[in-house]
């Protein structure tokens, strides 16, 4: 088993001289075997090691495992922390699973043990074998390439050095080396899909194929590398297709649907999201319909098309407003992304700024205070080059303004109405007079 552990410490460039590793021991085979091959092992890698123990309180028995950790630890000369926990009463609490309830208390505790211990990695016994299963289970589930490679060897601060390792090499090494380790009688439920994996369909893959943990590993490790590639080819292309705050809608369209999928997901990946089947293909829909759409997504998340625009962003309240201008002066509006500056200035020879989001205004029919907010449903303007009032709202969306940009789209009002729709149109009512000596300048631009 030591050749093993020792080519997955190399091959996978687990550890660093100097470091020290915190060891996730329970007190069965893997994880004592673990321990101690790692122990034989430190000197060579320029190891120090800790131990760290669990209890997740689902069995009356478990002061027996924390006795043989604690002799482990005596044996090695090693510090170990130990807690216990509730892990059924934390399922209920947080409506999971068993086995996901004491998933998340067992990282949380870890993670604060490697700090509390200072250790910079964090070893766990999982096994060739375990990697096996769960490629299977994952694939009975329906998974892609990412939830197909398994676990990784490596995922910072966690380590797997036993990834090269069938279980029953840590079971013949803690019996040839006198090593005590306690078995776990809920590992043998079959009631649980793992276990049922592991005591069913296992052995009767092996039938058939006498190194079908072995083949099932191998393919996860490609499977690895291929979900490698994806995400490579995922970034670059969207490096390729960002605009602004988001990617451009018309080349995002031109892409096939499981690229465009690619997309959609390293995007939500961004936002630490990992989205399921039923939420990408509702995005890639929406894609195929072509029109402005927004698709709910989980945990606050939406795909938002429209304005030549595909973005996902967390769903926040639309600020309102209304923000005072100072004149002059400049006011940053940090929660539209603007600053609107308004001065007073002689009147130019040219009342054309040549700048869409600069205008001139006729500082005798502004009603003061000036300030900045977002639309209504009943905000009107005359545009130049009509006589009759249209609605601001219905003027964003002729400009192709989705949806719900239009409801954080900037107007500069005063006590009677909307003088500019930043950046698209100034209200005729408000335009400068053949006898003005000055012109009230406001212009706009984004933080």
């Amino acid at each position: 088993m030591l050749p093993k552990v020792r080519e997955a410490l190399r091959r996978y460039r687990m550890v660093a001289p100097g470091e020290r590793v915190l060891v996730a021991v329970s007190g069965g085979a893997d994880s004592m075997a673990l321990l101690y091959g790692l122990y034989w092992l430190r000197k060579e890698f320029g190891l120090s090691l800790a131990i760290a123990h669990l209890d997740h309180g689902i069995r009356p028995d478990t002061a027996e495992d924390l006795r043989v950790v604690r002799a482990a630890a005596e044996d090695l000369g090693l510090p170990l922390l130990h807690e216990r926990v509730d892990a059924p009463a934390y399922a209920r609490e947080k409506k999971l699973n068993l086995e996901e309830a004491a998933r998340r208390l067992r990282r949380e505790f870890l993670l604060r043990a490697a700090q509390t211990l200072e250790a910079q990695k964090i070893a766990l016994g999982h096994t060739r074998t375990d990697l096996a299963e769960t490629v299977l289970l994952h694939l009975l589930r329906g998974a892609g390439p990412a939830g197909l490679r398994g676990f990784l060897p490596v995922v910072p601060p966690f380590i797997r050095p036993l990834v090269l390792v069938g279980r029953e090499e840590t079971r013949a090494f803690c019996q040839e080396h006198a090593i005590p380790f306690r078995d776990d009688p809920t590992n043998y439920d079959t009631r649980l899909t793992r276990n049922a994996i592991r005591l069913e369909l296992l052995p009767l893959l092996r039938k058939h194929n006498a190194r079908a943990e072995e083949a099932l590993a191998r393919a996860a490790e490609l499977l690895g590398q291929t979900q490698e590639v994806l995400a490579w080819t995922a970034q670059r292309l969207l490096a390729e297709l960002r605009r602004g705050r988001g990617l451009d809608l018309a080349r995002l369209r031109e892409l096939p649907p499981p690229v465009q999928a690619l997309l959609v997901r390293a995007l939500a990946h961004e936002h630490g999201i990992a989205l399921y089947r039923k939420h990408v293909e509702a995005v890639l829909r929406a894609l195929a319909r072509g029109e402005a759409a927004e698709v709910y997504l989980p945990q606050g998340l939406l795909a938002r098309l429209g304005g030549g625009l595909f973005v996902v962003e967390r769903a926040a309240p639309v600020p309102t407003g209304p923000w005072a201008l100072g004149v002059p002066g400049e006011t940053e509006i940090p929660a539209l992304g603007l600053a609107v500056r308004a001065e007073r200035l002689p009147r130019p020879a040219d009342l054309d700024t040549h700048d869409l989001w600069a205008v001139y205004v006729s500082p005798a029919r502004v009603r003061p205070p000036l300030a900045v907010r977002v639309p209504t449903r009943t905000d009107r303007i005359v545009p130049f080059g009509r006589t009759d009032a249209v609605r601001v709202w219905d003027l964003l969306a002729k400009e192709g303004v989705p949806r719900w940009e239009r409801a954080r789209w900037p107007l500069v009002v005063d006590e009677q109405g909307v003088v500019w729709v930043v950046g698209l149109r100034l209200n005729r009512e408000y335009a400068v007079l053949p006898e003005d000596a000055e012109v009230l300048r406001i212009s706009a631009r984004r933080l």
